[in-house]
C-alpha cells in the first residue's frame, strides 16, 4: 500500500514538472510572439509612412511636371507669335515702304498702352517722344521695363551705354533704319519677357546694341535659347547666348542688321 502511494506521488510530481515546463514554454512563446507582432506592426507602420511619403512626392512631381509642360507650351506659343509678328512686320516693310512708320507707331502705341494700364498712367500721358527712332526705341524699352517691374515683380533695370566711338554722320544707329526698329523692338520685348519670367534680376543695356542680361537664372526648360533661335530665324540680327552657368548668368545682344555678329 505504501509503495503504491509513493508511486502515485512520484507520478504526480513528474506530471507537475512536465506541466510547469509546458507552461513556461508557452509563456516564453507568447512573449516571443508578442515581440514579433510588435516588430511586424512597426515595420507595417514604417511601410505605410513610406508609402504615404512616396505618394505625396509622386503627386508633387506630377503637378510640377504639369506646370513645366504648361509653361513650355505657353513659351512656344509666345515664340510662334513673335515669329509671326516679325514676319508680318518685315514683310510689310519690304513691300509697302512708307507703311513702316505706321507699323512702328502702332507698335509703340501698343507698348505704351500696356505700360500705362499697369503703372496707372492715363491715356493722355502715354504719348510717344518726338525725335529719331532710336529715342522712341529707348522710350519703349523703358516703358516695358517699368511694366515688367510692376507686373511681374522682378528686378529689372535699363542702362544707357554710350558708344565707344562716335558714329559717322551717315552711319545710322540701332532703331534708325526702318528694317531694324520694328524687329528689334519686338525681339527685345519678347526676350525681355522670357528673362523676366526666368531670372531674379534683369538688366537692359541700350547703346549701339540692345544687350539683355539675366542673373539668377531659373530657366530649366531653356526656353530662352528657343526664343533666341526663333528671333534669329525671323531675320533679326541677334547674337549668341553667352551663359555663365556658375554665376547663373546669361546675356544676349540685338544688333543693327548691318553689323557682323560673331559666333
Amino acid at each position: 500500500m505504501a509503495i503504491a502511494l509513493v508511486a502515485v506521488v512520484v507520478i504526480a510530481a513528474a506530471l507537475c514538472a512536465v506541466l510547469a515546463k509546458a507552461r513556461s514554454d508557452a509563456q516564453r512563446e507568447a512573449v516571443e510572439a508578442r515581440a514579433e507582432r510588435d516588430r511586424l506592426a512597426g515595420q507595417l507602420t514604417a511601410a505605410i509612412t513610406e508609402r504615404d511619403d512616396l505618394r505625396g512626392q509622386h503627386e508633387w512631381l506630377t503637378a510640377a511636371n504639369a506646370r513645366v509642360t504648361s509653361d513650355a507650351e505657353r513659351q512656344r506659343e509666345r515664340a510662334d507669335d513673335l515669329a509671326a509678328r516679325l514676319e508680318a512686320a518685315t514683310g510689310a516693310a519690304s513691300e509697302r515702304g512708307d507703311a513702316d512708320d505706321g507699323l512702328w507707331l502702332l507698335l509703340l502705341a501698343h507698348v505704351a498702352r500696356r505700360w500705362g494700364s499697369v503703372v496707372g498712367v492715363p491715356p493722355e500721358g502715354r504719348s510717344v517722344v518726338e525725335g529719331p527712332a532710336r529715342s522712341q526705341l529707348a522710350q519703349a524699352l523703358t516703358r516695358e521695363v517699368e511694366r515688367l517691374r510692376e507686373e511681374v515683380g522682378v528686378d529689372v533695370d535699363l542702362v544707357h551705354v554710350d558708344p565707344a566711338e562716335p558714329a559717322a554722320p551717315d552711319a545710322g544707329g540701332l532703331g534708325d533704319d526702318p528694317a531694324d526698329r520694328l524687329p528689334v523692338l519686338l525681339a527685345a520685348v519678347e526676350l525681355l519677357g522670357v528673362l523676366a519670367a526666368s531670372c531674379q534680376q534683369v538688366t537692359v543695356e541700350v547703346g549701339d546694341t540692345v544687350t539683355l542680361v539675366g542673373e539668377g537664372r531659373l530657366d530649366a526648360g531653356d526656353e530662352l535659347a528657343a526664343v533666341r533661335d526663333r528671333v534669329a530665324a525671323a531675320g533679326v540680327a541677334v547674337g549668341p547666348l553667352v551663359a555663365d552657368d556658375e554665376a547663373d548668368r546669361v546675356e544676349v545682344a540685338l544688333h543693327p542688321t548691318a553689323r557682323t555678329i560673331p559666333g
